[in-house]
């Protein structure tokens, strides 16, 4: 855990989520620069990484987790970006290569074979077999 100060220290990026910046992600200029100002800290709160938060801090946890409105700009903007990332992933295809495709098919039960009424031996473990000691 460190202080708050700590994390209002860093500048916060999502380059996954906002590859072209905040601001051509969907946020407005002043919400981009709460969230890259304020945004590291926001994340700490959320994991509890914290040592130091202030009532302010504690809130915009409630606000996170839709048991109070946000009241400040930080809060408006932070949900504002949670719901621009909600989205996208929502509208994101799933990630799916060939290859998991191929395994996925693989695995499927094949159809059933007609059952006859010859009996079916069934596959026995091989015993391992001892060497005998050398004598000399």
């Amino acid at each position: 855990m460190l202080p708050r100060d700590h994390y209002l220290k860093q500048t916060f990026q999502d380059a996954v989520n906002f590859p072209d910046g905040f601001e051509k992600g969907g946020l407005s200029d002043i919400q981009a620069r709460l969230i890259r100002k304020q945004g590291v800290l926001v994340n700490a709160l959320t994991v509890e990484e914290v040592s130091d938060p202030t009532i302010d801090d504690l809130h915009i946890l409630k606000v996170i987790a839709n048991q109070s409105a946000p009241k400040s700009p930080i809060e408006q903007a932070w949900v504002k970006y949670l719901s621009i990332v909600k989205a996208r992933q929502a509208s994101a295809p799933a990630k799916t290569s060939k290859a998991k495709a191929t395994k996925a098919k693989a695995a499927e039960p094949a159809a059933e074979e007609p059952k006859t009424d010859e009996p079916v031996a069934k596959a026995t473990k091989a015993k391992p077999t001892k060497k005998p000691a050398k004598t000399d």
